[in-house]
């Protein structure tokens, strides 16, 4: 596999990720926008990636579909992307591609209009339990910063929005140097970025710079609802406050000391399952974002709060006792391991690329930081862990 990146001649960052002997292309097109811009009704990214499928005079979706293409987008709390896969016909698609998203076609009516469809999947999102509990856990942890906002916004967010929001908000974000293109699959490198130079027509534009986090503190210690559910969930997140590490730095001696703490393979998540407190839904992930960081655990459990007492117990055992070398070893192995085996997939790889690409984050930093790694710079990390940084999130029966 090869990764090869250079600017197209609008500023667009691309990256080529070569797969030979792989059937599946991709080609994902993002801009530097998502739900935690500050500033913006909460949900206008969102809200404007539906509208950049509106065209003029072309259903998007039968267009690709017609080639026998899949296409989608997603928008996260950095970003709002629009990819498709297909077997043939992969410069056609990628010409729809780049075609549409630097091409919408905005109304009033069909803005009401996309208010009532969103609205609808905002309800949806209101009556997962899943949902809920992450995001009351965002909503705990942060007070100001934009990222407590639900990525879909509420139902009364989006009337707020209309036609000109949107449009003052494309022109703002969709742009060169604001957005990346991830071509991944067997692709000849060379003519890719000659097809994507030769494709490419959104206008040029400078990078957005991310805001400074507000200054800001845990909102709640502790939210708590109810739902139809037969036994409680929770999350258990612990807010980052230091910033100042490289992201590569932060993604990578974060998820080894979650593993190090709570793993699969350690003592302590043995013990908790074997007593019932924890089964095999639970699961652990680093939030990275320019303004905001946190460690989250989430699962099924009765007593949720022995989950923080144990977790905390664990964190002071390390500050006391430090880690075990064949433990580190191992760790860092084994996550190296699945960060390589990440390459196989060419989802899971253009989505990755893509997020890296507005973080200043190279698959070679990460690589290279697993390689590096000491135990002083994950220990370094245990001030993530403190009682006056975290915050739970339950949902009950």
């Amino acid at each position: 596999m090869k990764i090869l990146e250079r600017r197209l001649k609008n500023g667009t960052k691309c990256y080529i990720i070569y797969k030979k002997g792989y059937v599946m292309k991709q080609a994902m097109f993002s801009v530097n926008f998502g739900a935690a811009e500050k500033g913006f009704v909460p949900g206008l990214a969102h809200f404007l990636e539906h509208k950049v499928f509106e065209q003029r005079e072309l259903n998007v979706f039968d267009a690709f579909s017609s080639r026998c293409a899949d296409v989608n987008a997603f928008t996260n709390f950095n970003t709002t992307a629009f990819y498709f896969n297909c077997c043939d016909k992969f410069e056609e698609n990628l010409k729809t591609l780049l075609d549409f998203t630097a091409n919408p076609y905005f109304d009033e009516e069909s803005v009401e209009r996309e208010k009532g469809i969103i609205g609808e999947e905002i309800k949806m999102y209101d009556d997962d339990p899943w949902w809920q509990v992450y995001f009351n856990l965002i909503r705990a942890m942060y007070s100001e910063n934009p990222v407590k906002n639900s990525i879909a916004g509420t139902v009364e967010d989006i009337r707020k929005i209309n036609r000109d929001m949107l449009m003052d908000c494309y022109h703002k974000f969709y742009c060169g140097e604001n957005s990346a293109l991830v071509i991944c699959g067997d692709i000849e490198p060379e003519k890719a970025f000659y097809l994507a130079d030769d494709l490419i027509t959104i206008k040029q534009g400078k990078r957005r710079m991310k805001t400074p986090p507000p200054a800001d503190e845990i909102d709640k210690k502790l939210i708590d609802v109810n739902m139809e559910i037969s036994k409680p969930i929770f999350n258990i997140g612990f807010r980052e406050n230091d910033l100042n590490l490289s992201p590569a730095d932060r993604l990578c001696t974060s998820r080894i000391l979650l593993d190090l703490i709570i793993g699969e393979s350690t003592e302590l998540y043995g013990d908790l399952y074997s007593k019932g407190v924890l089964d095999r839904d639970f699961s652990m992930e680093y939030l990275l974002g320019g303004s905001f960081g946190a460690a989250i655990f989430s699962g099924v459990s009765d007593n949720a709060f022995a989950v923080i007492d144990s977790i905390m117990k664990r964190v002071n055992e390390i500050k006391l006792r430090g880690i075990n070398d064949s433990d580190f070893e191992r760790t860092v192995s084994k996550l190296k391991g699945l960060f390589l085996k990440g390459f196989n997939s060419i989802d899971g790889i253009a989505a990755a690329q893509t997020d890296y690409a507005f973080k200043d984050i190279e698959f070679a930093d990460v690589y290279n930081k697993y390689n590096n790694i000491t135990k002083d710079e994950v220990l370094n990390r245990l001030s993530l862990f403190s009682e006056d940084n975290y915050a739970l999130s339950l949902v009950e029966p």
